[in-house]
């Protein structure tokens, strides 16, 4: 299989299945079927066709009948109009002849019509780039390919130049971060030895992160431990919280279990951390994190964490809660593709209200929890928290940070630390 018919398929379970385009990526990052080459080309092919969907889709309407023309052979087009745009080490016939054979591996009837469009692309498009339309408040969101309900609804929550820096950023592509296993390594240790190798930088948001240039997954400090891939402003989530050595701590929503193991490194493995996590399949991910950074006492509960019973128990709770993912636009793009509508965004603060209420009531008088969210949606972050607080004279806002993407190429997180008197 070569790489333009690969990343097809992966858009195909993307558009049509409603599939992460980064886990599929993975599959093709962990296979030995492409070189290192053609491996980045299908990322670049399929993230990019993924976040700039929404204007290319716009751009190849103006030249075709969409009713008329099977989804298949629309996604190709879409992709090769993103090469044409995007990708200016390719030729543009290479472009046109590469999306013709696949065209014909789908269906051979629309050759001719994928030919013409593409060349009549060509020919024309400085003038289709152009996004002319009606309402104009959507010209730059369309031209960014970003969701028109979504820009109006950061622009409402905080600024239009936030909604529109978000939406730049949301074509940005994510830094490769590195958090550093404090059980075994430290991050200058890391640093001196592998600075030259990948490329690292420090992090200036956590301190147990590094930035690297190239990919590092398949490298031996990997396998050994010595470090994972985590986002910075993931990591930073369980440096906010800052468990203390020897103590009783709850993660409500552990996997993959990159704050769990975060919490295990802090605390030197003296803790006692009880990691919930309602997904049976993804206790597997949880116990080979576990495993690969060395985490110690920590027990495994294949459970809703509505179902923990108790009160006053743990001196520290994460809450790191479930949520409309706003913030993770650069690793998951298929997000801005979604049409949430109030019903499902009400379930999700729903369901946050719930688990907040009872990893307060679980955490010990004292004691400390951060909520934390990969959104950027005031209603799932700070009204979250102040609603709650209205019903909660015992709760006390210790530190509240709202990172956004844009600010250091990090993922859009809130992180909410909260203690009970």
């Amino acid at each position: 299989m070569n790489s333009r018919k690969q990343a097809l398929e992966i858009l195909l379970q993307v558009f049509l299945e409603k599939k992460f385009s980064n886990l599929l990526l993975n599959q093709v990052s962990n296979s030995g079927n492409f070189s290192t080459v053609d491996k980045q080309f299908i990322y670049n092919l399929v993230y990019g066709t993924i976040k700039r969907k929404i204007y290319l889709e716009y751009v190849v309407n103006k030249l075709i009948s969409p009713e008329k023309t099977p989804m298949k052979i629309q996604v190709i087009l879409w992709m090769a109009v993103f090469q044409i745009i995007y990708l200016d080490n390719i030729p543009d016939y290479a472009i046109v002849n590469e999306a013709v054979n696949l065209t014909r591996t789908i269906n051979k009837n629309f050759t001719g019509l994928v030919n013409v469009v593409l060349k009549r692309f060509i020919a024309e498009a400085k003038e289709l780039m152009i996004v002319n339309i009606k309402n104009k408040q959507n010209v730059k969101p369309l031209s960014l390919g970003f969701p028109f309900w979504l820009f109006k609804k950061i622009e409402r929550d905080y600024s239009l130049e936030v909604a529109v820096k978000v939406a730049e950023n949301s074509l940005e592509k994510s830094k490769i971060a590195i958090r550093v296993n404090n059980l075994k390594a430290n991050r200058e240790e890391i640093f001196e030895r592998y600075g030259h190798d990948y490329g690292l930088k420090y992090s200036n948001v956590c301190e147990d992160s590094l930035i690297a240039q190239r990919s590092i997954v398949n490298s031996d400090i990997f396998k050994e431990g010595q470090i994972t891939i985590q986002d910075e402003a993931s990591a930073l989530v369980s440096q906010v919280l800052n468990p203390q050595p020897g103590t009783k701590i709850l993660d409500m929503c552990s996997a993959p279990g990159g704050k769990l193991t975060h919490i295990a490194a802090l605390t030197k493995n003296t803790s006692e951390i009880f990691a919930c996590e309602l997904q049976e399949k993804k206790i597997k991910l949880i116990k080979e994190n576990i495993e690969r950074l060395g985490a110690k006492n920590i027990t495994i509960l294949n459970q809703d964490a509505l179902t923990i019973v108790g009160s006053n128990v743990y001196d520290y709770v994460l809450l790191d809660a479930p949520c409309s993912g706003f913030g993770v636009l650069k690793r998951k793009p298929e997000i801005k593709l979604q049409q949430f509508n109030k019903e499902q965004l009400n379930k999700i603060l729903e369901s946050q209200a719930k688990l907040l209420a009872r990893g307060f009531d679980l955490l010990k008088p004292g004691g400390e929890m951060v909520y934390s969210t990969c959104t950027i949606n005031l209603d799932e972050n700070q009204n979250q928290i102040r609603a709650f607080r209205e019903n909660n004279s015992n709760l006390v806002i210790l530190e509240e940070i709202q990172l956004f993407g844009f600010e250091n190429n990090t993922d859009g997180f809130y992180i909410c630390k909260i203690t009970k008197t």
